[in-house]
């Protein structure tokens, strides 16, 4: 099984959590290790990332789930794909807004993941996300970009 650290280079250019460095349009987000099947991060709602006016688009607030879930498993050393994203929105979240982000790994069996997510304003959840993952038999797809 691989390290944390070894998955998040399969991850590097990540939109959501990658340095500057690696991808300068990436949100940046540390997720850190809450429990043994939890991770959670930080985020403040960037006027860029708006869909209506002040409102945090729900694309993006849905990609944070996401990365939540998906950095659930990387801490576990499993490398899986999104294979079905389910989420609901309870509350819009506004511009400016703290968030966090929160990840928990609900089950596994044979290479199948069920997650859940949630983002939170002030302890209130906003948004919620349950997620299946897949862990491929040959493992991630790495493939070269022809340019």
């Amino acid at each position: 099984m691989k390290t944390y650290q070894a998955c998040l280079q399969s991850h590097a250019n990540c939109v959501v959590c990658s340095d500057g460095d690696q991808n300068p349009h990436s949100l940046q987000l540390r997720f850190t290790h809450v429990t043994e099947n939890e991770v959670a991060a930080d985020y403040r709602v960037n006027k860029k990332h708006q869909g209506y006016i002040n409102l945090l688009h729900g694309g993006i607030a849905s990609t944070l789930l996401d990365a939540a879930m998906t950095h659930c498993l990387l801490a576990k050393g499993i490398e899986a794909l999104t294979a079905e994203l389910n989420v609901r929105f309870h509350t819009p979240v506004l511009v400016g807004d703290s968030v966090q982000i929160m990840g928990r790994l609900i089950s596994q069996r044979r290479g199948i993941y069920l997650l859940e997510a949630t983002l939170s304003v002030a302890k209130q959840v906003c948004v919620k996300a349950t997620g299946k993952f897949i862990q491929p038999k040959g493992g991630v797809i790495h493939r070269e970009l022809s340019v």
